[in-house]
């Protein structure tokens, strides 16, 4: 691939992490070992949406930073694996990589967290500047909220190719606030969607005005995530709800992550598809990975067009 040239490829410009996570078999017994499960898997909301990408088949480049430690070895193969390129990430020296850890109770519920994403901070614009060409060839650039609100701000200023985020979660959705008249595109959930715009989001309709105030802030294309009740997707021109398609669910964690992976696949492989089809897309895609065990499925394109052609979709 000549990434020379303009509309070859994808920059994701986010987090990477690895989560542990442990499961007691039976009812926890505080302040004590008790008999359960751990596993490890490699996570973060940027390296997810790139997982998702590369498997529909798009040249994707994670823009991130790991540590020398086990943590990063596991990580940079795991992307290796996957496809997912990080010619453009750096390997921190002395550094631990970005990891999360969670306990949960004998049904799943989780009752406690540490994340440790410091490293996070050294995607800085000092950092992102030596990269700023590179991000400026790419046809898209997607950022997700776990970067510092300075570092979103510096590529609102700095970034002329489509801008695309993933506001993440309530509490890093406000680094967004500066660089709204930037955006191409925001994919907020109902919960940050009112953070966002003022607007509280409880229904499709309160969803349209909430897609409104953001529109009239700047963002040109806004696709709002309301959970069973589909998403609502807006423009300047219409807005349209889109219902979700009829699933049998597994697994709900991962689907905000591919259905923002394949609103951006969507339009890599067509800038003009039409906001309705880019909807289904994403809703066809958060499907995929309800009735996935997986965090991040193994969705292919074969998969999102045999729902597309399916449409059982729900009213």
């Amino acid at each position: 691939m000549n990434a020379t040239h303009k509309d070859n490829y994808v920059v994701v410009i986010g987090g990477m992490n690895m989560d542990i996570f442990g499961m007691p078999s039976h009812k926890v017994i505080p302040r004590d070992s008790n008999i359960g499960t751990v596993g490890m898997s490699v996570g973060g909301v940027g390296q997810n949406i790139a997982q998702n990408l590369a498997h529909l088949g798009t040249p994707t480049y994670l823009l991130t930073v790991y540590g020398d430690d086990y943590n990063g070895t596991l990580l940079k193969q795991a992307c290796h694996d996957n496809h997912i390129m990080l010619d453009q990430a750096e390997q921190m020296i002395g550094s631990r990589s970005s990891t999360y850890m969670y306990i949960t109770d004998e049904t799943g519920d989780m009752l406690v967290g540490v994340n440790d994403m410091g490293i996070c901070d050294k995607i800085t614009p000092e950092f992102l500047s030596r990269r700023l060409d590179f991000i400026n060839h790419a046809s898209i650039c997607l950022i997700d909220a776990n970067i510092s609100q300075e570092a979103i701000d510096w590529l609102g200023d700095h970034v002329t190719v489509p801008l695309f985020g993933d506001t993440v979660s309530v509490s890093k959705a406000p680094h967004f606030q500066n660089v709204l008249n930037k955006m191409d595109t925001l994919k907020p959930n109902a919960l940050e969607a009112s953070l966002l715009s003022g607007i509280e989001v409880k229904d499709v309709e309160t969803a349209g005005v909430a897609a409104r105030v953001l529109l009239d802030e700047g963002v040109k294309h806004v696709y709002i995530s309301l959970g069973a009740d589909g998403i609502l997707c807006a423009d300047q021109h219409e807005i349209i709800h889109v219902s979700p398609f009829k699933t049998s669910i597994v697994n709900a964690n991962g689907a905000g992550d591919c259905g923002m992976a394949a609103i951006t696949w969507g339009r890599f492989t067509d800038p003009h598809r039409s906001l309705r089809q880019t909807g289904q897309i994403a809703q066809a895609a958060s499907s995929i990975a309800l009735e996935s065990a997986k965090s991040v499925p193994d969705i292919t394109v074969e998969q999102i067009q045999a729902k597309m052609e399916t449409l059982t979709i729900l009213n």
